[in-house]
């Protein structure tokens, strides 16, 4: 057609033209994208990683401070009583979380304790379970919403994010809470896509986050929600049909618990509704606002490394593309996350955690794109910072067991002076394995943001395995309660006389003095508990004296405790 065009026209092309050139000129060509360098990165290596992550310190050693002892507690009245609505420790009961968590625990509990684990062995196995979900979760929303490789690097940034490393294998409910949140997430990123998939995960995510957090945390996510039609992106009838239907599946799951909770059990219902309901705002009957500002502001800066300063970048970097979608929904929930720190009186860690899953897939939209400088620098501070950790690690092992260096054995000693120099051969080996496999990932040539932060991913894990195979028995003679509470119980009588009786709120003694001794502890404000000739207190005050008609029989700490002590009394007829 262009040559007989050609050959018709009045000034027709010169003769060193072809037609074929005539052609290619009125033809569109699409601008060629740079693409992505060949994947060196290996699947199965992702899924080894993240299994050698979440095993450290999740078996092997009795509940610690700050959660297990309390989740334990409600796990244990759980199978013992077949109380499954309401969350309970020797009988009192524990609103501060929803009992999603608790259910499951108690399910690997019965199904693994005894004749397999310790019961708190066995529970603290829901953790692993939930951790996994949501670095699956997280790594299915960043695929999803950035493209492929990406989530990888979405996985890789939360694991080696400071915040998460001691929480993430605790016995504690707040890894249900991430789970439903990674959930959500995935839910409102499949939203615009697959819709029927994203109604479903918000749903159930919908439904997990009620019985694992409070209504903030549930109204945060739909607030989040209601606000993406503001960009353009998001204004579109499958994304309408998508909330519609979470909505319609949603609403009876979240309902069901609180629901039953006031239908079965009102008065406690109504004491979660006046003072928990809203979570880091306490409840609806003592609401309160605002806080010191410090707090967070001088936590995050370590709690979310290395996600914030990626998650800048990946800002600063799009700036003139934020009318993205893959920009707008992770930016926008850790707006509302910042928003809710900010206002919330509670200052706690644990609500901070929720931030670090939208942090983490904001910092992989850009992370390949990371200069080649900023790159080197974080890879070498990573290997140089963690790297220096493992050593002290290992020197804390033999002064702990060998007694060299002289001057941390000491140390040793102060901090944990019940422990026995032991060794295991098991534990020993994996902690030289994994020290040996570090060492030679390091010395690979590392150029770009992604392998920096598998970098950092390795030295955190490493660091993390070493911490939970060398130093776990000390760590165990130092943080458990089971020396506290075999004493306790051979001070009182062999046939008690009377009761044993505790203030309502003295919740971590109660738990622990159920599951190793079998001592219920009875509340002190009830009639019950007040007639009780002995009672149990805790206080700071490691010489404290009683006043009244009480006698002092016993008083009892953890090694090298300073700030937590217990006292035995009895009353003087």
């Amino acid at each position: 057609f262009f040559c007989w065009l050609q050959s018709r026209t009045i000034s027709p092309l010169p003769r060193r033209q072809p037609c074929q050139a005539y052609a290619s000129m009125l033809t569109y060509t699409p601008p060629s994208h740079p693409e992505l360098p060949k994947p060196t990165e290996k699947p199965w290596l992702l899924l080894l990683l993240c299994f050698i992550w979440l095993w450290p310190g999740i078996l092997g050693h009795g509940p610690w401070k700050p959660d297990e002892p309390y989740a334990l507690g409600v796990v244990q009245w759980m199978l013992h009583s077949g109380d499954w609505l309401t969350p309970r420790i020797a009988g009192e009961p524990y609103l501060d979380t929803p009992p999603l968590y608790y259910w499951v625990a108690a399910l690997f509990a019965r199904a693994f304790s005894p004749w397999l684990l310790p019961l708190h062995d066995a529970a603290r196995l829901a953790t692993p379970l939930f951790m996994s979900l949501t670095l699956l979760f997280v790594g299915m929303t960043a695929r999803e919403l950035i493209g492929r490789r990406h989530g990888r690097s979405a996985v890789l940034i939360l694991i080696g994010c400071l915040g998460l490393i001691d929480t993430g294998h605790q016995l504690s409910a707040d890894v249900a809470i991430l789970c439903a949140e990674a959930a959500c997430l995935l839910g409102l990123t499949l939203a615009l896509r697959r819709g029927f998939l994203g109604a479903l995960a918000l749903a159930l995510g919908s439904a997990a986050l009620m019985l694992s957090a409070s209504l903030v945390e549930l109204v945060l996510l739909w607030m989040t929600a209601a606000m993406l039609p503001a960009f353009r992106g998001w204004r579109s009838r499958q994304y309408v049909k998508t909330i519609t239907i979470a909505l319609a599946l949603g609403a009876p799951l979240v309902l069901m618990w609180p629901m039953s909770m006031a239908k079965h059990q009102p008065e406690l219902f109504a004491q979660w509704w006046h003072s928990l309901a809203l979570g880091p705002f306490y409840g609806f009957g003592r609401f309160a606002l605002l806080h010191d500002f410090g707090y967070y502001l001088r936590l995050l800066p370590w709690f979310a490394w290395p996600a914030w300063p990626l998650a800048a970048w990946a800002v600063w970097r799009g700036r003139e593309r934020l009318s993205s979608t893959r920009y707008q929904l992770p930016l926008v929930l850790v707006l509302m996350n910042l928003l809710m720190l900010m206002l919330s009186p509670r200052q706690n860690p644990v609500y901070a955690l929720p931030l670090l899953l939208p942090l983490a897939v904001l910092a992989a939209v850009e992370l390949d794109t990371l200069k080649r400088g900023a790159a080197a620098f974080f890879n070498w501070f990573g290997i140089f910072t963690l790297g220096l950790a493992g050593v002290l690690v290992w020197l804390g092992w033999t002064a702990m067991n060998f007694g060299w260096p002289a001057k941390l054995a000491a140390k040793a000693v102060k901090y944990s002076p019940s422990y026995e120099a032991q060794i295991h051969v098991l534990p020993l080996l994996l902690a030289l394995a994994m020290s040996l496999a570090w060492g030679w990932a390091v010395t690979r040539r590392r150029l770009m943001g992604r392998q920096a932060v598998t970098n950092w991913a390795l030295g955190m894990t490493l660091l993390w395995s070493l911490a939970g195979t060398l130093w776990l028995p000390w760590l165990d003679a130092q943080k458990g309660y089971h020396m506290v509470m075999h004493s306790l119980r051979a001070s009182l009588p062999a046939q008690l006389d009377s009761c044993v009786a505790s203030a309502p709120g003295n919740q971590l003694p109660r738990a622990m003095a159920y599951y190793y001794v079998n001592l219920p502890l009875l509340n002190s404000e009830t009639v019950q508990g007040h007639s009780c000739r002995y009672r149990l207190i805790s206080t700071p005050e490691a010489n404290y004296q009683p006043e009244g008609p009480w006698k002092m029989l016993w008083r009892g700490a953890r090694p090298a405790e300073k700030r937590e002590f217990y006292v035995l009394l009895k009353r003087q007829d």
